[in-house]
């Protein structure tokens, strides 16, 4: 194990992509999961917080310090065992998403509900119930991830396998290796929309859901075991350009709808408009002035030809054109595209950081029948606030990322006040304060606007259950105040 007490040693872990920055007095690097169970009770004993660390590529803040240790466990990544009968794969919490990909690719399998970021660190998505840019067809990592060990602030260990443990009237009651079990869920409804943010509850829920999404404020997972899939026979990608967002609007409810007929089914559907179409420009400056773009990726088993011409189709009659759509049918192609579509938010994050300002995004999601009037919201408050802003992201289930670009204080602060319009606009609509980020130390007072106080004590009674002293992942999801 490697410990580091020294700040200049560990800079790099004191923030994450969104640009806040913590303080810490030391790092622990465990390599084996004995050495996590040490590290926990210890700090749970001398009181110290501790805030656990992967990879770092979050945008909310969770894993940055305030005070007292971090726990990186970036050296467990191990990937314990595939197996691709039944298409299992048990891995340590270090493991990037990227090197998963590599080894189950070796058994023609793939994991496909993936979070976009491939740099990301399996436990980082697991502690955030992350998705992805395939979350259209196969939504979050919650859907996948079938056993958990969780060590708790004591040093217990949790084994916890999905479908064994379930909360009956708001409730658990159990027994795990001679310790038992008893706390009450919050009462609280979460949103009939895609949603990552606070305690997962529902009635009857699992227990292994509880800790999915809990920001590593109820205990630390050092192993997991995900479901994979086989990987597709054929895949295209596919990039439409449209002269206004209003077309490219239309497009998407239109494949929407022939998705409901089982005509098409893409495993992503993505949105940019005509701000981050400009933006783009910096890096691909022979791009066209288009005013607004749809990406999709598109899975094919059988009647590939069919299923192109059926996509041909639609573009056209979209009033786009297919000279000017970017199709990928190749190695060489996809890639291009996936490149492009994953350049945005790299760009947003670099000018931040260019102008040393932290992240002010939305990661709000809505229902379908609320979706356009979210998005004219969306253009109102852009358009009044004078500030640079970009509006992409994950169309298909009405979860955009209305990002500010602030170059000072003073417009960081206006697009502040913004974005807290747009949240409150996004709840009045039956929306999520997130979809897919997590709440970290940057959106908990949105978390607090949705739930209000009397349910965020609840969920500090739970967190208390757990960690009593409120040393794990301090400072997220609610003040320890």
């Amino acid at each position: 194990m490697i410990v580091k007490n020294r700040k200049e040693e560990f800079l790099s872990y004191l923030e994450d992509t969104s640009n806040l920055k913590g303080k810490a007095d030391l790092l622990y690097l465990p390599e084996e999961e004995q050495e996590v169970v040490k590290i926990v009770r210890l700090c749970g004993e001398k009181k110290i917080p501790l805030t656990c660390s992967g990879s770092r590529t979050g945008t909310v803040g969770g894993c940055v310090p305030y005070g007292g240790a971090i726990l990186s466990l970036e050296k467990l990544s191990k990937i314990k065992d595939i197996d691709p009968d039944r298409r299992l794969v048990t891995l340590h919490p270090g493991v990037r998403l990227d090197n998963l990909e590599s080894e189950l690719k070796k058994f023609d399998l793939t994991f496909k509900s993936s979070p976009t970021e491939s740099l990301a660190s399996i436990g980082g998505a697991i502690s955030t119930s992350a998705s992805g840019v395939r979350g259209f067809k196969y939504g979050g990592i919650r859907n996948y991830v079938k056993k958990l060990k969780v060590i708790l602030i004591d040093g217990t260990i949790l084994e916890i396998t999905r479908g064994k443990t379930f909360s009956c009237k708001g409730s658990f009651n159990f027994s795990i290796k001679g310790r038992d079990f008893k706390f009450s869920l919050p009462s609280y409804r979460m949103p009939p929309v895609k949603h990552s943010g606070g305690y997962f509850v529902r009635e009857g829920m699992d227990l292994i859901d509880l800790f999915i999404g809990s920001e590593g404020t109820l205990g630390i997972v050092v192993e997991a075991t995900l479901e994979v899939q086989k990987s597709s026979q054929d895949v295209f990608d596919c990039i439409v350009f449209f002269k206004d967002e209003k077309r490219a609007i239309n497009f998407v409810e239109k494949i929407k709808k022939l998705k409901q007929f089982d005509m098409l089914d893409p495993s992503s559907l993505e949105f940019f408009d005509t701000n981050s179409l400009s933006f783009l420009r910096a890096v691909y400056p022979h791009l066209k002035e288009f005013k607004s773009a749809v990406y999709f990726e598109q899975e094919v088993e059988e009647n590939y030809k069919d299923t192109m011409e059926l996509w041909m189709k639609a573009i056209e009659d979209s009033g786009a054109s297919l000279d000017d759509t970017w199709f990928g049918d190749t190695k060489k192609e996809r890639e291009k595209i996936y490149e492009f579509r994953h350049k945005l938010p790299q760009l947003v994050n670099e000018f931040l950081k260019s102008y040393n300002q932290v992240k002010i995004a939305s990661d709000i999601a809505v229902g379908d029948s609320s979706f356009r009037e979210m998005y004219r919201f969306y253009k109102e408050i852009g358009e009044c606030s004078k500030v640079n802003y970009i509006n992409f992201g994950h169309i298909g289930e009405n979860h955009l990322h209305f990002n500010f670009l602030p170059k000072n204080d003073s417009e960081s602060q206006k697009a502040k006040e913004c974005i807290l319009e747009i949240v409150k606009k996004a709840l009045s609509l039956g929306g999520t304060v997130s979809a897919e980020h997590g709440i970290g130390k940057l959106k908990k007072s949105y978390l607090e606007i949705m739930y209000g106080k009397f349910h965020i004590k609840e969920m500090v009674e739970l967190k208390r259950y757990f960690d009593p002293n409120f040393l794990l992942g301090r400072g997220n999801l609610f003040d320890v105040e």
